[in-house]
């Protein structure tokens, strides 16, 4: 959102409709406070939170069932859903992008349980009503740990033996079913997984519609590739898998189909521009399922999916299973033998409604890797230099925004809300060239709040920045040629305890040591944690999510490969986040993230196969100096440290060139001025 300064002395609203452009932000008499009208952040008395509870209770009941999995995904298993699909948020106030909530029924006996990882354990007992609500908490040590450590756990080895555990089909992925259902028979339980068709949250109560928004065909000057060619690279991958053109392969996963047939659509997903849809694809064929008032008669958009061979039919599972059942007639009607074996493959986002939708016709599903994400991950050299240019031009906004913050804590002497910083920053990230919304919410967190890796404020509900704690900004800007996903600690005071001066450089440390590794081709990603993690291990430190993760070009902030996981290693032209951390629960939180691009480096060995890789830094935003214990630093950190924060100087002052930046230009070289050790003169 833009903002609405006021001239006269009081408070600031800022407003999605009206200009900023007009306001002297260092304006003394100007106090930037945030008034919260009833219900503006969306949050619901508790009473009415029971209620909900009580009459999904009741719902379930009915249904014949004790315990219902309110699962945080919709049916394409996404990350980020709309407000159609935020169901576990409804019925449990909980606002993480992730969690699971399993609730009984009005006769069952116990609380409902809120499964979370721990991005969330303190935000979820903050959120939820405790006397309704047990909150569990999953083992740390990524962002994605293993569902099996959740919800699944429970259901296998603590619900009643004999228990009737429902959950809508859609919602869960046919592969965990598989797995669950292993699990239950290993034990010889007698507890049921029923599927339940009609989602019995949206009983409840009537969700928003969904957007019927249009696609959008994303260009060869930000895509770098045509969706013929992609679509033809897909195909050859998949007929590696077996002789022939038998087989048939759908895709419901949402960020490979908009990467695949270079379309977007930015009404239908918050933060993340992709359209509802699923995609059929065989040797010869391929189907767009979505909803029809999505592409236009004649527009560009639906004579570009002509061009490349796609079809587009209604959206919907039972849609693709028609559609399926054709397919299968038509190859074995070619091959005039009704006998022959046709292989039926999905990623492992295929929901188990999907998969019977399918199976419907005798014809077994095999879940396979999907051959989209290792393609999309790999940027090819227009995509490579769309972000370089985007992250430039983030980085300005960031620099700009960092001046003002300072200018006005600091000089000005005036309070700003977590809340109102955020959209200050979004007010200069506007300005800038093909910006397309937001990649996420913005984490903006002070003190305390900053112990929560996932903490997003709350217009009228969040907290003063502090200028004697850490200060988390943890943002990211959606542009047509690129997806940013930058974190900095600040610290605004004159004082920093001395703890949270050696945790915030352990924290550097492990960002400097990934950042200058070099690393023979085919190296296991996961090798990367020891040395993210080593310098925090030396002080008995760690953090429990992830290192890091893919990034979109125009997409899902989160995408492949990710989390540096076993067995998957970068090759050239993979961007991913660098994010180590450490978090104080109750008092402050400490990351540093910057996003990385993996290139050859020069001076190849004349002998071998393997090739060496190391990172080029995309992301142009300083890093803090002023928290840095020098002490435990080496000289070759220093050095890094040095040369990282004058290259983004030299990188950002000739786009600071404005009349408006004078102040800017000041502040960044401040902020980027090596430190020197006297006598060596190395940095």
């Amino acid at each position: 959102m833009s903002c609405l300064y006021g001239r006269k002395k009081g408070k600031i609203h800022l407003d999605e409709k009206s200009p900023s452009s007009d306001l002297d932000l260092h304006d003394r008499d100007v106090e930037i406070k945030i008034d919260c009208p009833p219900g503006i952040d969306g949050d619901t008395d508790a009473d009415e939170m029971r209620r909900r509870l009580e009459k999904l209770r009741s719902e379930i009941l009915d249904a014949k069932l004790e315990w219902y999995v309110v699962p945080s995904e919709d049916e394409h298993q996404s990350e980020e859903v709309g407000d159609s699909d935020k169901r576990r948020e409804y019925i449990s106030g909980f606002t993480g992008s992730a969690g699971t909530a399993v609730v009984p029924s009005s006769f069952t006996k116990g609380k409902a349980k809120l499964f979370v990882d721990s991005r969330y354990w303190i935000q979820a007992e903050q959120q939820v009503l405790p006397d309704v609500w047990h909150v569990r908490r999953m083992g740390g040590g990524g962002p994605y740990p293993p569902p099996t450590q959740g919800w699944v756990d429970w259901l296998v080895k603590e619900v009643d033996d004999g228990a009737r555990v429902g959950i809508d089909p859609k919602l869960v992925s046919y592969s965990l079913i598989q797995y669950i259902r292993t699990q239950l028979a290993d034990r010889a339980s007698a507890t049921q997984l029923i599927p339940i068709s009609t989602n019995l949250v949206d009983r409840t109560h009537t969700p928003s519609p969904r957007s019927t928004g249009p696609l959008i065909p994303h260009p060869m000057s930000f895509a770098g590739e045509t969706a013929s060619s992609k679509l033809d690279r897909v195909r050859e991958s998949l007929s590696q898998r077996r002789d022939g053109p038998d087989w048939i392969y759908f895709l419901p996963t949402l960020p490979a189909i908009a990467w695949l047939l270079n379309i977007r659509c930015p009404t239908d997903i918050p933060f993340c521009p992709v359209p509802y849809a699923y995609l059929g694809l065989t040797q010869d064929a391929c189907v767009l399922f979505v909803d029809g008032k999505k592409v236009e008669d004649g527009s560009e958009v639906q004579n570009e999916l002509k061009e490349a061979g796609v079809d587009v039919r209604d959206y919907g599972v039972d849609e693709v299973g028609k559609w399926v059942k054709e397919t299968l007639g038509k190859m074995k009607e070619r091959g005039n033998d009704k006998k022959k074996v046709i292989k039926l493959w999905a990623p492992n986002e295929c929901s188990w409604a999907l998969s019977k939708a399918c199976e419907d016709f005798q014809a077994k599903i095999d879940i396979i890797p999907c051959p989209v994400e290792p393609l999309k991950g790999i940027k090819n050299p227009v995509e490579q230099q769309g972000y370089r240019n985007a992250y430039l031009r983030d980085g300005r906004a960031m620099v700009r925004w960092m001046s003002w913050l300072e200018q006005t804590l600091v000089v000005g002497q005036r309070k700003v809300g977590e809340w109102a910083a955020a959209q200050t920053l979004t007010r200069f990230r506007r300005e800038e060239e093909h910006f397309a919304g937001l990649a996420y919410d913005d984490i903006s967190a002070s003190g305390p709040n900053g112990a929560l890796p996932h903490y997003a404020p709350k217009r009228g509900k969040d907290s003063i920045i502090d200028l004697d704690a850490t200060y988390v900004i943890d943002s990211g800007a959606q542009y047509l040629d690129g997806t940013i996903d930058t974190t900095r600690t600040l610290y605004l005071g004159n004082d920093p305890a001395s703890e949270v001066k050696r945790a915030y450089t352990r924290v550097l440390q492990g960002h400097i040591a990934v950042s200058v590794a070099e690393f023979p081709e085919g190296m296991s990603s996961d090798w990367f944690n020891m040395l993210a993690r080593q310098p925090l291990y030396a002080d008995r430190l760690d953090f429990g999510h992830g290192l890091g993760h893919g990034v979109g070009s125009y997409l899902a902030v989160h995408e492949y490969p990710s989390p540096f996981p076993h067995g998957v290693s970068f090759k050239p032209g993979h961007v991913t986040t660098v994010e180590p951390g450490y978090y104080r629960e109750g008092e402050w939180g400490i990351r540093t993230e910057s996003v990385v691009l993996c290139k050859e480096l020069e001076g190849q060995p004349e002998e071998g196969t393997k090739k060496w890789l190391g990172w080029e830094r995309i992301t142009q935003v300083p890093i803090q100096t002023s928290l840095v214990d020098w002490s435990i630093m080496s000289k070759p950190e220093i050095k890094w440290l040095n040369e990282h924060n004058t290259s983004i100087q030299g990188a950002l002052l000739p786009l600071l060139q404005e009349d408006r930046d004078a102040q800017v230009r000041d502040w960044l070289k401040r902020a980027c001025k090596p430190h020197r050790i006297w006598p060596w003169t190395g940095v």
